[in-house]
């Protein structure tokens, strides 16, 4: 077995191109996405700071007098038109939208100027703003009949974005719809009070919950580790692609006729992929944190739980190698190993987070994902990198363990007999 294993690591030693392909490429996007994306990740608000405007078309307090007015001629009970008229006058949606906009929680993500339309127009063309937002005509009226009635159309904002700062816009716009959308579901409770006969005379708006108490992750952590676990992935196509050279060179018909076990040739493709793949991490996490501080290499406590989960995904890239090497050997065909390689890592890789977190996607996508060996041991890590708690690592590596399992057994029912090969 440690000759198998020794002869595959001289082979890809002397094949610069594909040492290149597990150590410079990934190291190199760890740099690059780590320098573009820095402070992203981590929640540092300074890298998306937006500067935007907002262009006030409506007479705010205009439309709270006709939505007096409105209330006046309206037939329901004066005690009710009491509620609503100090419910409208609390909660008026043009000014609770500023006061989000500008308040203390966003002051240091969004920088916001009055302007008037021509000069906002102006600004946004120089791009000396990210966006700009009006506030239409008739937009509180509207709004507060929508919110407190139920009636009408209600109104919509506004928003032009710049298509210069294209990240900081979106980011933005979705700060806006969540802003409406919260409007929207405490107006559609006040309603559901109010028509109850509940004691409650306002809705409540905003405030910030914290769900986690997780260190956050910083864009060469979450990186390293990204690329890390989808470059392990080509291991397990290089070492099937050395079994295909060698069943070509007839090395692999000299294994048999040395009395050795076609599985134990198989073992040794594993075991092969395996090792590489767990001292690949190790190279690529240790000069990420003695170059980009990515992680304390100091920290002792830290890197034992590390090592266990690369330990983990390092079986499993084994494993899927032994899966490769015996559907090449069954089929006899190199491009079994170029469409994974070419192909499914890239699919891996986007299923599991490698480019960019699933937090955002489809919900079955997230699933599929922590199925995939690259996602699984992507969630560990970061598990471990927030919390360093050993029992949250259960789930994602029991992914990774199922999975190396598998393929394992389809790997020896593939892999072709003395007789077959």
């Amino acid at each position: 077995m440690y000759a198998f294993l020794k002869k595959d690591i001289l082979v890809l030693v002397r094949n610069r191109t594909e040492l290149a392909v597990l150590l410079a490429m990934p190291f190199l996007l760890i740099a690059i996405l780590g320098f573009a994306l820095s402070g992203l990740l981590s929640g540092n608000s300074e890298a998306l700071l937006m500067e935007v405007a907002i262009v006030q078309e409506d007479d705010e307090q205009q439309g709270l007098t006709r939505f007096a007015e409105a209330l006046e001629k309206s037939e329901m009970p004066a005690a009710e038109k009491s509620r609503l008229k100090e419910a409208a006058e609390t909660t008026s949606p043009a000014t609770l939208l500023q006061e989000i906009l500008k308040g203390e929680s966003l002051s240091s993500l969004v920088k916001v100027h009055e302007m008037d339309a021509a000069a906002a127009k102006r600004a946004l063309e120089q791009e000396e703003i990210v966006a700009t937002l009006t506030i239409p005509e008739d937009f509180t009226f509207q709004a507060l009949q929508k919110m407190l009635l139920g009636a009408g159309d209600g109104s919509e904002l506004q928003l032009m974005i710049s298509d210069q700062a294209a990240t900081q816009a979106e980011v933005f716009q979705s700060i806006l719809d969540e802003i409406v959308q919260s409007l929207n579901f405490e107006s559609a409770i006040f309603r559901t009070g109010v028509e109850a006969g509940a004691e409650e005379t306002q809705p409540q708006f905003g405030g910030v919950e914290s769900i986690s108490a997780a260190e956050p992750i910083s864009s060469f952590q979450y990186y390293t580790i990204g690329m890390a676990v989808m470059f392990a992935l080509f291991v397990s196509g290089i070492i099937s692609s050395m079994a295909y050279m060698e069943k070509k060179q007839f090395v692999f018909q000299r294994i048999l006729l040395s009395n050795h076990h076609p599985f134990i040739y198989l073992t040794g493709k594993a075991i092969s992929a395996a090792v590489i793949a767990l001292c690949q991490f190790l190279i690529l996490f240790f000069f990420s944190s003695l170059i980009f501080r990515a992680f304390d290499l100091t920290d002792l406590s830290f890197w034992p739980g590390m090592l266990l989960i690369a330990a983990s995904l390092a079986v499993c890239v084994g494993a899927l190698a032994a899966f490769l090497t015996s559907l090449m050997m069954r089929f006899n065909n190199d491009t079994i190993t170029t469409v994974f390689s070419g192909i499914v890592v890239t699919i891996f890789a986007f299923l599991g987070g490698s480019f960019t977190p699933t937090d955002n996607l489809p919900v079955f996508i997230q699933q599929l994902g922590g199925w995939t060996p690259n996602g699984a041991s992507l969630q560990a890590f970061l598990i471990w990198a927030q919390t360093q708690e050993i029992g949250l690592l259960w789930e994602p590596l029991s992914h990774v363990l199922l999975v190396a399992i598998a393929l394992l057994i389809l790997s020896l029912l593939i892999f072709p007999g003395k007789g077959e090969a």
